[in-house]
């Protein structure tokens, strides 16, 4: 598993959860399976730029909630 994609999924977890939507609501909005959206917060699978602008444009966050820096991709790169 690549760190960024670990990154993004943990950061697409944390906004969904302040948000207040369970994975399977969040897949429902999306037209995707609940399992795909437990993939993408765990980081097993690459999520497309369009799928990451749909998930922001319904949690109402910006880009830079989801899109973690350079140094904690770092960060994480080191850990692994």
């Amino acid at each position: 598993m690549q760190p960024v994609l670990k990154l993004i999924g943990m950061n697409i977890k944390l906004a969904r959860i302040k948000h207040g939507f369970s994975q399977a609501e969040l897949a429902h909005k999306l037209g995707v399976e609940q399992s795909y959206i437990s993939r993408i917060e765990s980081g097993s699978v690459a999520v497309s730029c369009q799928k990451i602008y749909e998930v922001i444009h319904l949690l109402g966050c910006d880009m830079i909630d989801v899109f973690p820096n350079a140094q904690e991709v770092q960060t994480q790169f080191n850990m692994n």
